[in-house]
């Protein structure tokens, strides 16, 4: 008997229509709304993970520069990072509200973001936003790899950025960047002979 292969369910992303509505619920006039679209929009155009959000320090980020070092990601693989120009304009926002402490993004009480924090403020800003996919954190490192992808078209460049150990992992985002080709030709008139 033979075993059949499991078909790999493929990572949920972000049209960019939802991005922009999801991106817009944080109110910037506030402490936490400031701080949580600084984080969703360094994560979305950098790809970071969860953990290398949670223990960004102070020290690993340069605004006036513009770079943020990823330090001992998954695989001990460290990485150097430049900011978009706008995601930096946000930063540098946070930069100057946010409590002085060993890590970029803080709470009230000075301490260090915890995951459990960015699934629940992602559940109800998603919510808000009337989006119907399941979207975690994750979700926004799949939409930046395959927004990257779509656009640069270098898997090589992307598997660096994201700090994989090997680019059969990234492979991945050619397949979710190609579900545009495909619905496409779904929407293709046939020309009749």
């Amino acid at each position: 008997m033979y075993r059949t292969k499991t078909k790999k369910k493929l990572p949920v992303i972000l049209e960019d229509n939802e991005l922009k509505r999801l991106m817009a619920i944080p109110n910037k006039r506030y402490y936490t709304g400031l701080r949580n679209k600084a984080i969703i929009t360094l994560m979305a155009n950098t790809g970071l993970r969860v953990s290398e959000l949670v223990n960004l320090k102070t020290n690993h980020i340069d605004l006036n520069l513009g770079k943020l070092r990823v330090v001992c990601g998954k695989y001990k693989r460290d990485r150097d990072l430049k900011i978009p120009k706008k995601t930096l304009e946000l930063l540098k926002a946070w930069n100057k509200r946010r409590l002085k402490g060993e890590y970029f993004f803080n709470t009230y009480k000075n301490t260090k973001i915890q995951r459990r924090y960015l699934n629940a403020m992602l559940r109800r800003y998603t919510r808000r936003a009337g989006i119907k996919k399941h979207i975690t954190p994750h979700t926004l490192r799949h939409t930046y790899s395959t927004h990257h992808y779509r656009q640069f078209k270098d898997l090589e460049t992307l598997r660096r950025i994201l700090g994989h150990s090997d680019i059969s992992t990234t492979q991945i985002y050619i397949t979710l960047a190609n579900l545009e080709v495909e619905a496409s030709m779904d929407n293709y008139r046939e020309i009749v002979a």
